[in-house]
C-alpha cells in the first residue's frame, strides 16, 4: 500500500468518520484534492459497505472549463459504477441577488445542494476535500486578518451540521492531513487524471496569495515543515477553543439575550459583576459570544472591539460605543448593553443565527441594481450621475450593497491614494446624522461607489477591459 495512502487511510480511521453501511455524499469538483477523496473512499467503499453519491456543482463561472470538469466528473462516475448529482448555479447572478461575495455565494450553494442530496439519500454524512495546505492558508488569513484563538483552529475534520429539515449531520474532511504535494504524489503513482482550475493561481486573491507565495516562501527559507508546524497548532488550538467554550457555557448565567418568538435577537445585556469576576479569557469570549448573538456574525469584528466593550465595565453609566455591524454597546448602571443600531448593515452569514429580513428602510439611501455585460456589447463610459461602471476583473469579489462599517475606504486619484471613508465624509460636510443611511458599494472594506456622491477610481473601465459591472440607481 502506498505511504501516502497508509497515512490518509489511517486519519481516517483515527477520526472515526465512517460507520459500516452508511451513505456518504463526496463533493467532487475533479480537482486534485477531490480525486484523491474519492479514490480513498473507494478503497473503503468494499470492506464498509459503503454508498458513495458524488455531488459536483459548476458555478457558472469558467464556462466551457467548468463544463469539461463536469463531463470528467461524471464520465469517472459512469466508469466506476457511482452515483452522480450534478448541479448548475448561476453564482454571480446568486450573488448578486444575495447581496454575498462570489465566494461566500458559492460555498453557500454547495453546501445547500449537498444537505438537499444528504436528505435524499438518506445520508448522515458529507465528505469535502480540504488538504494541510488549505488548513495553513486558513490559519494565516485569520491571523492576518485579526482573530482570536478560534481562528487558530482552522479547519477542523469534522463537524456537526443540520440539513434544511434539522437532521444532525457530520461534515468531514478525510484529506485533511495530506498535503497537496503527497496528494499529487499518490494521484501520479496509479496514473488518476485530474482537472486543474487555473482561477487558483490568480494571485489578485489573498487566499491565493498566501497558498502561491508566502507558505512556499516559509517552506524554503524558514521551516520545510511549516505545514505540518500550523497542522499542530491548529489542533492545539482547537482543544484550547473548546475548553474555553465549555467554561464559556457556564458564563452565560451572567449574559442575557432578549429574543423574539422568530428566534430574532433584538439585544444583550452582560452583568457587570459577574463579567468582572470572571477570568480574562473567559471575559472577552463570553462579550465575543453575545456581539456575535446580537450581531448575527462575527467576522471583521476584531480584538480591539471586544476589549473595548469590556472597558465598558469601568466607564461611568451612559458610556456608549459604536460597533461593527450597526452594533451600539453602552454602561447602563450595573450591565453593558448591546443594541442593534436602527441603521442596517450586511446580512450576517452565520446560518445557525436566525435573522429578519433586512432592507434598507425608507429615506436612507437609494436602491441600486447590478448586472455584469461584456464590453462589446456596450457603447460609451456614461457620464451620468445615476449610474457607474466598474471593470469587473478588477474588482477583488462580486461586491455588494451596504451602509458603512469602520475601516472603510477609497483609492482616490491617478496614484489611487488612500482614503478613509470617515475622512471623505468629513472633507464632503455630510452630516453624522446621515451618514449612516448612504448606500455603499463595496468588495469588503474597499468601497467602490459612494452612491450618489463618488466613484473610486481604482477599478474603472479601460480599453483592456472585457466584463463591466453595471450599477445603477433605480430609486
Amino acid at each position: 500500500m502506498d505511504e501516502v495512502e497508509k497515512k490518509a487511510l489511517a486519519f481516517i480511521k483515527e477520526n472515526c468518520f465512517l460507520e459500516k453501511g452508511e451513505t456518504v455524499i463526496a463533493g467532487v469538483s475533479g480537482g486534485a484534492d477531490s480525486m484523491c477523496m474519492l479514490l480513498l473512499l473507494m478503497k473503503l467503499k468494499n470492506d464498509m459497505d459503503l454508498k458513495i453519491v458524488v455531488a459536483h456543482v459548476n458555478h457558472g463561472i469558467r464556462g466551457i472549463e467548468a463544463d469539461a470538469d463536469e463531463e470528467f466528473v461524471g464520465a469517472f462516475c459512469r466508469t466506476h459504477g457511482l452515483a452522480f448529482e450534478p448541479v448548475f448555479a448561476d453564482i454571480p447572478r446568486l450573488a448578486v441577488e444575495t447581496g454575498k461575495t462570489c465566494e461566500e455565494a458559492g460555498r453557500d450553494f454547495r453546501y445547500d445542494f449537498f444537505k438537499q442530496l444528504a436528505i435524499k439519500y438518506r445520508s448522515k454524512k458529507i465528505a469535502v476535500a480540504h488538504n494541510c495546505g488549505d488548513n495553513a492558508e486558513t490559519v494565516l488569513f485569520n491571523i492576518f486578518r485579526g482573530t482570536g484563538i478560534k481562528g487558530l483552529t482552522g479547519i477542523v475534520p469534522k463537524r456537526n451540521i443540520k440539513d434544511a429539515d434539522g437532521n444532525e449531520l457530520c461534515l468531514i474532511r478525510p484529506v485533511l492531513c495530506l498535503t497537496r504535494s503527497e496528494i499529487e504524489k499518490f494521484l501520479s503513482s496509479i496514473n488518476q487524471e485530474y482537472r486543474i482550475d487555473h482561477t487558483n493561481s490568480d494571485n489578485h486573491y489573498s487566499r491565493n496569495r498566501i497558498r502561491n507565495e508566502i507558505l512556499p516562501q516559509a517552506e524554503k527559507y524558514i521551516n520545510s515543515n511549516v505545514l505540518g508546524h500550523i497542522a499542530a497548532l491548529s489542533r492545539q488550538a482547537s482543544e484550547v477553543e473548546d475548553y474555553i467554550s465549555l467554561k464559556t457555557d457556564e458564563a452565560m448565567k451572567y449574559a442575557k439575550l432578549t429574543v423574539l418568538e422568530d428566534g430574532y435577537i433584538v439585544d444583550g445585556s452582560l452583568g457587570i459583576e459577574g463579567l468582572s469576576g470572571l477570568h480574562p479569557v473567559i471575559r472577552t469570549n463570553l462579550i465575543r459570544r453575545v456581539f456575535g448573538s446580537v450581531a448575527g456574525r462575527l467576522k471583521d469584528v476584531e480584538d480591539v472591539h471586544i476589549r473595548a466593550i469590556d472597558g465598558l465595565r469601568l466607564a461611568q453609566s451612559g458610556r456608549s460605543l459604536s460597533l461593527p455591524y450597526g452594533i451600539t454597546a453602552v454602561r447602563e448602571y450595573d450591565n453593558i448593553v448591546l443594541k442593534k443600531s436602527p441603521c442596517p448593515k450586511e446580512l450576517p452569514e452565520n446560518p445557525d443565527i436566525k435573522v429578519p429580513d433586512v432592507k434598507k428602510p425608507a429615506g436612507t439611501g437609494p436602491e441600486v441594481s447590478l448586472k455584469i455585460c461584456d464590453r462589446a456589447q456596450l457603447g460609451e463610459i456614461p457620464r451620468e450621475k445615476n449610474i457607474k461602471w466598474f471593470d469587473y476583473d478588477r474588482i477583488g469579489s462580486m461586491p455588494v450593497l451596504r451602509n458603512m462599517k469602520d475601516g472603510d475606504y477609497l483609492l482616490i486619484g491617478k496614484d489611487l491614494n488612500k482614503k478613509s471613508l470617515r475622512r471623505f465624509m468629513i472633507d464632503n460636510k455630510i452630516p453624522l446624522s446621515e451618514r449612516c443611511g448612504i448606500t455603499l458599494l463595496a468588495d469588503g472594506s474597499h468601497v467602490l461607489w459612494v452612491v450618489g456622491y463618488r466613484q473610486d477610481e481604482s477599478c474603472l473601465v479601460t480599453s483592456d477591459t472585457k466584463k463591466v459591472l453595471i450599477a445603477e440607481i433605480t430609486a
